[in-house]
């Protein structure tokens, strides 16, 4: 039970960073460190997922 609540939340995690990271994307001034900030966000918790 706690490892399928783990992997939901991770897919939470993976959703709401990569929804900022594009909505930042769209903006005419980027700012490059948060978008950095939330694409490792993905990664790292890509790597715990898989």
């Amino acid at each position: 039970m706690p490892s399928i609540l783990t992997q939901i939340a991770l897919i939470i995690i993976i959703v709401r960073s990569a929804y900022n990271a594009f909505q930042l994307l769209n903006r005419n001034i980027k700012p490059w460190m948060d978008i950095a900030y939330y694409i490792s966000i993905i990664i790292v918790a890509l790597s715990f997922l898989l």
